[in-house]
């Protein structure tokens, strides 16, 4: 009799704990009816904001959020976007993200080659991060109270072209290489023999099936990094100084030659991305409903009845020449092929 009043109240206490932990485990995600077809994307915004005002504000806000959270294990500096989809065409949910496969070649061009802002252009080794991982960091996030997403109600015609892009943009364009195993904000994974950052493959897909609207430029940042900022292999081997980031107030302004005096840098910034859910939850209308997962806030809204340009290829060519994209076609000896 004990023993079964001991075992109700530890069961009691176990239902009140459960509730309020998330767990992307396989079977959280699963449940997949045969007409049910959903795109979530999963966004983790840095965890001290950063301040792209000028060169010198993203300087400082870069060097004191990378102080602040240097001890935080499962930390992207930079935020990060995840990407779920859930369909019938598949055995069970996919859950995956485009990420930068090697911590010391960015410290290598940072503190040993001095590249400056040509950091975030910069064309990098990459990789598809695992199910494991992702699910693991999806939690650390939650329970920071640093995660939302959006979730996309789609059609099965919707979720089929997204499962043909990733198997194409995972396969061996040369005998070597394939888009996705490299990483870099200057790509755009819709151009011919792209990697992406991590917010760019998820936008990406968006762009895909006609879901990427005007409203969501808002997530975009763009400016012109002046090219004295920009180093290593990319400016003649300019090794660009502390005290030259911490100085220059204003991105690039007036008419000169691009990739000559400075170059063009957009990214889909996360914390954005972040921020508009939040604001979205509150100002909702009629197309998204607000909506919890385990506690972590997100946003639905179906857009099955979207349609799209079936024959559009998965890739085109990049009308527009970029400093970073030219030399990263020219090590993997792909530029006459382009």
């Amino acid at each position: 009799m004990v023993r079964f009043f001991s075992l109700r109240i530890y069961l009691f206490f176990v239902s009140l704990i459960i509730p309020q932990t998330i767990i992307f485990s396989e079977n959280n995600i699963s449940s997949v009816s045969s007409d049910l077809h959903e795109l979530t994307l999963y966004v983790m915004p840095t965890l001290h904001p950063l301040n792209w005002e000028s060169p010198s504000t993203l300087y400082r806000s870069m060097r004191s959020c990378y102080i602040k959270t240097i001890g935080k294990p499962d930390n992207y500096l930079l935020g990060h976007v995840a990407v779920g989809l859930k369909t019938s065409l598949l055995s069970k949910p996919l859950l995956t993200a485009q990420t930068s496969g090697s911590l010391k070649e960015k410290l290598d061009l940072i503190f040993k080659k001095k590249v400056g802002y040509a950091i975030i252009g910069a064309p990098l080794k990459g990789r598809i991060e695992t199910e494991g991982e992702l699910r693991h960091k999806l939690r650390v996030y939650a329970k920071r109270e640093k995660l939302a997403f959006i979730r996309y109600q789609i059609n099965e015609k919707a979720a089929q072209r997204i499962l043909d892009f990733m198997e194409s943009y995972s396969k061996k364009m040369n005998e070597k290489y394939a888009p996705s195993d490299f990483y870099g904000g200057a790509f755009w994974p819709r151009f011919h023999q792209e990697g992406a950052g991590c917010s760019a493959f998820g936008i990406a897909l968006l762009d895909l099936i006609n879901l990427l609207q005007p409203e969501n430029d808002v997530w975009e940042l763009s400016m012109k990094i002046p090219m004295h900022l920009i180093g290593g292999e990319y400016n003649n081997n300019l090794r660009v100084k502390y005290s030259t980031l911490r100085k220059t107030d204003k991105w690039y302004e007036g008419n000169g030659k691009v990739n000559e005096d400075y170059v063009i840098y957009s990214v889909y910034e996360p914390s954005k991305m972040f921020d508009w859910v939040m604001n979205k939850r509150l100002n909702s209308g009629t197309e998204f409903k607000p909506i919890e997962e385990n506690g972590v806030p997100g946003l639905l809204v179906d857009v099955t009845q979207v349609t799209f340009d079936e024959s559009e290829p998965f890739f085109v060519p990049r009308t527009e020449p970029n400093l970073f994209i030219n030399h990263y076609l020219e090590k993997i000896k792909l530029s006459d092929e382009r």
